[in-house]
């Protein structure tokens, strides 16, 4: 980090005042400002953040220095924490995030992440080094830091997507190991990989290990059997191999970015290999974009659509991935007959009005636990019944961005820009370097 020689780092000092503005009055009064939705009518709700504070004081005291042993010192935190030398481990890493980030530290201070959140980012970030770790901080930053009122805290599996994008596009080679990564060789964990275990009597075990994307496929293909069939997982995987599924269709979404060549399947991205084999397979192509149609199910376009920009359930905290989602009438679709429909206020069949939602949290909407609303940037507005506090859920897809505000689309351009600039001057310094080795070659 850039420090001025006498006190904290720049993106310290920036996030000072921010970390003393997010207080509970803060959140609680100033709604037009982007800020965390903590609520202070629970007393359990303001334990957990106290929680979550002494949970950082913690990790910055196991903080480890580079020359310590790691398993004395785990150890020792073990025994003296009362914890898993798993655990004490995971405090070590936090707090050398800690102790490297000192601006995310601060962030981190409004008590509004968990252990497990701080694991993940801290796992996410390991292996940045120190050439990229200011870049780094700030992408983080920008992931820890509200951008509208009352949004809701992302849940841990989207929060370690979200940083290890930004770690990805920042330092490439400090994201997890790729298992289809072009030119690096996978660990056996990720390899293709089938073992069975025949030791029991009454059953018998199968460990299969296949690429995340094969593994996404696979699974909706299980799912749609046993939906098809209304059997488990089990007795669906039993009739496939048997030949028994019966005709079960099963469309998988793939999400490209024409600009950048990026492919996005379900809910992961993909890289170069997994992209060329995925679209191998593509079918049929379309165009994102909203749409509405007159009846009360959703087109197999709008369901594309809508999930690839929500990303996960929509429901606050929510991390099951679209696609494996309902799509929900935000408002409540009241009939086929257009007149009727528009007199009660009826919901639309339309991509702009309708929001993915997993089956349980589906059923807490339907039972008028909560109200909601859909604004056109895409975010939702959940009001609690009960305790009338608002939550506010951002959508995360691959599709999200594509509403833009100006300041997003001036740094998408910068970015691509310097990425362009990059590459060209390495492409002229590629020419001047032959240039000159063939000047040398040439007899006088």
């Amino acid at each position: 980090m850039v420090q001025d020689g006498t006190g904290p780092s720049v993106i310290e000092r920036d996030y000072e005042e921010l970390y003393f503005d997010c207080d509970v009055e803060y959140v609680e009064e100033n709604l037009d400002e982007p800020c965390w939705a903590v609520s202070a009518q629970e007393v359990m709700f303001n334990a957990k953040r106290d929680i979550n504070v002494l949970e950082l004081d913690i990790a910055r005291d196991a903080a480890p220095t580079p020359g310590m042993e790691v398993s004395r010192h785990v150890r020792k935190l073990s025994v003296g924490l009362g914890v898993s030398k798993g655990k004490a481990l995971a405090y070590c890493d936090i707090g050398t995030m800690l102790t490297r980030m000192h601006g995310v530290g601060l962030l981190l201070q409004n008590g509004v992440f968990s252990f497990d959140h701080l694991r993940a980012l801290a796992d996410s970030v390991v292996a940045v080094d120190d050439e990229h770790l200011e870049e780094v901080e700030r992408g983080l930053l920008g992931v820890l830091t509200p951008t509208v009122p009352r949004q809701a805290v992302p849940g841990v599996i989207t929060l370690r997507r979200l940083v290890q994008q930004v770690v990805a596009e920042i330092q490439p080679s400090a994201r997890p190991l790729d298992p289809e990564g072009c030119g690096e060789v996978p660990p056996p964990q990720c390899q293709l990989d089938f073992s069975v275990d025949t030791r029991a009597d009454a059953a018998t075990v199968f460990h299969v290990t296949v690429p995340t994307d094969e593994g996404i496929g696979a699974i909706r293909i299980i799912d749609a059997v046993a939906a098809a069939r209304d059997c488990s997982r089990a007795q669906a995987f039993i009739d496939l191999v048997h030949g028994q599924a019966g005709d079960v269709s099963v469309t998988l979404n793939c999400y490209r970015n024409l600009d950048s060549g990026t492919m996005h399947l379900e809910s992961t991205w993909l890289h170069e290999v997994a992209t060329e084999r995925w679209m191998e397979r593509v079918t049929e192509l379309c165009v994102a974009g909203h749409s509405e149609v007159s009846g009360y199910t959703p087109s197999a376009h709008q369901r594309a659509t809508d999930a690839g920009r929500d990303g996960t359930c929509r429901f606050p905290g929510c991390d099951r991935p679209a696609a494996e989602s309902q799509i929900d009438h935000v408002t409540r679709w009241t009939g086929d007959d257009e007149e009727e429909n528009e007199e009660e206020d009826g919901g639309k069949t339309a991509t702009w009005a309708m929001h993915s939602l997993c089956p349980g949290c589906h059923s807490l909407k339907t039972r008028g636990l909560y109200d909601v609303t859909i604004n056109p940037d895409g975010s939702d507005w959940w009001t609690s019944v009960e305790d009338g506090h608002v939550y506010v859920t951002t959508p995360t897809g691959p599709l999200a961005e594509a509403v833009l505000d100006f300041d997003t689309r001036l740094h998408r351009k910068v970015r691509t820009l310097a990425a362009h600039n990059e590459a060209r001057l390495r492409r002229i310094g590629e020419v001047v370097e032959a240039a000159r080795i063939a000047a040398q070659e040439v007899p006088f």
